[in-house]
């Protein structure tokens, strides 16, 4: 079988190859990642038919060139699955008349282009035990979010932590909005807001869901499971697979489906759930909100 793309004019630029998928990764995942920068036409990962499985790379085609570099510039080097990926624009060779071979048919375009695995025996972060066991002494300390939409400050959304049962997760989380490390979530961005699903932020390194850091370091693992996602408001890690929590976090606006045993539910909104429904109305399928959400001011309540 032959895998073949239609490519447009090498002036529109509007398909970006994706190099270093992880095995786990499916059409589906790269439409998710990469939806946020605008509409998608269509995805392929190219399968070795040998095998069943895809070669570690694929294509994401835009509607317009503008949206292509904009994926390219926030998501080259970032990970999905835990894996680092690198983007390039995808670009035919010079082929004769008679040619129909694709681009990625040659082996020397994937070995330029695909991304080699990282190493995985990399030293963890250590974990400041005295800092997780501060707050689990808290019994389910309470933390705020003041939201801005637009131009408009529309209000708190209070946040209780699980410290009895997730304490380094809500150690992170808590100390990213006091700023105890100098560094946190005031300031930062919604980037990702889906109707009927979630709000998402945290990232406050590049504001558009490719960075964040944690207290411990740039990641750290899951640390259970317990909680579960069992309806609006229920707040959980955000991450590009197993063990690769970050800052990054969502607040569900309905029961999700498909989510449990993969995200690490922290906390639940205590008050100002009618604030979060406003943030949610500026969400869109795509994920892009129609409005800046931004969080202005954050701490923990005293």
């Amino acid at each position: 079988l032959l895998y073949t793309i239609k490519f447009e004019p090498m002036a529109n630029k509007k398909i970006l190859y994706v190099g270093g998928l992880a095995e786990e990764c499916n059409e589906k995942v790269l439409h998710s990642a990469f939806v946020v920068f605008g509409d998608v036409v269509d995805i392929n990962i190219p399968i070795d038919y040998a095998t069943n499985k895809h070669r570690g790379f694929g294509f994401v085609e835009f509607e317009s060139a503008e949206d292509c570099a904009a994926a390219l510039d926030n998501m080259n080097e970032s990970e999905i699955y835990g894996r680092t990926i690198r983007c390039n624009i995808a670009k035919p060779m010079k082929m004769s008349e008679r040619s129909m071979k694709a681009v990625w048919s040659e082996d020397a375009w994937i070995q330029e282009h695909q991304t080699k695995p990282e190493k995985t025996d990399q030293p963890v972060e250590s974990v400041d035990s005295n800092v997780v066991e501060t707050v689990q002494r808290k019994s389910k300390p309470q933390v705020y979010l003041t939201i801005k939409i637009g131009a408009e400050q529309v209000g708190k959304v209070i946040i209780e932590l699980r410290s009895d049962i997730v304490p380094m997760t809500c150690a992170n989380f808590l100390q990213l909005c006091t700023h105890e490390k100098g560094f946190g979530y005031r300031g930062s961005k919604f980037h990702r807001i889906i109707p009927g699903f979630m709000c998402q932020g945290g990232d406050f390194t590049n504001h558009n869901g490719t960075g964040g850091r944690s207290i411990f370091g740039k990641k750290f693992d899951d640390e259970n499971f317990v909680l579960k996602h069992t309806k609006a408001g229920v707040v959980s890690m955000a991450n590009s697979g197993p063990n690769t929590n970050g800052s990054q976090f969502f607040i569900c606006t309905d029961r999700p489906e498909g989510l449990d045993g993969k995200h690490v539910v922290f906390g639940e909104v205590i008050s100002g759930m009618e604030i979060v429904q406003r943030m949610e109305s500026c969400g869109t399928k795509g994920g892009k909100p129609t409005k800046t959400v931004e969080i202005i001011d954050c701490g923990e309540v005293s």
